[in-house]
């Protein structure tokens, strides 16, 4: 498994690899080092974030979405001009050929952990049995947003 994590002393993102044998994260750019949660992995696989500890954690498609709604955006792009010019099967063609190309790509990229905390994310065979961790859940994202809303404000009243 692999972590990769976002330093809070300068904002870089680090990676950490392999993660089961290591036991701190160290940060190439400022040297900031953090000791790992080497209990967040069990032997069934991964059990919370190695990072913050925390057992909130969901799953998405190690794939950039961006790219995915190019694809998309594309093959419309391309069909309008067949339209236009009055090729009907061309434009379904490239219809189909687009989301054809998004599906094969959703099912054969592998998926990432993410921490709703900290937003480190693991990737790897973490060993989760099917349903461990679910799609990302409003609820629970909007519940850490207001956590770090109410961290943040709580800095700025101290400094």
């Amino acid at each position: 498994m692999e972590l990769t994590f976002s330093c809070p002393s300068c904002g870089t993102v680090g990676q950490v690899a392999p993660l089961e044998s290591a036991e701190l994260a160290v940060c190439r750019r400022c040297g900031f080092t953090r000791p790992l949660h080497p209990e967040a992995i069990s032997a069934a696989g991964l059990e919370a974030c190695p990072w913050c500890l925390t057992a909130d954690l969901y799953i998405q498609k190690d794939f950039p979405q961006a790219l995915g709604l190019f694809i998309v955006l594309v093959g419309f792009a391309i069909s309008t001009v067949f339209w236009y010019y009055e090729m009907p099967i061309a434009t379904f063609a490239v219809l189909l050929v687009s989301a054809l190309l998004d599906g094969v790509l959703y099912h054969t990229v592998p998926d990432v952990t993410i921490c709703y905390r900290c937003s480190s994310q693991v990737r790897g065979n973490t060993g989760e049995a099917p349903g461990r961790f679910q799609p990302f859940d409003l609820a629970i994202g909007e519940r850490y947003r207001q956590e770090r809303i109410r961290a943040q404000h709580l800095r700025e009243r101290g400094a």
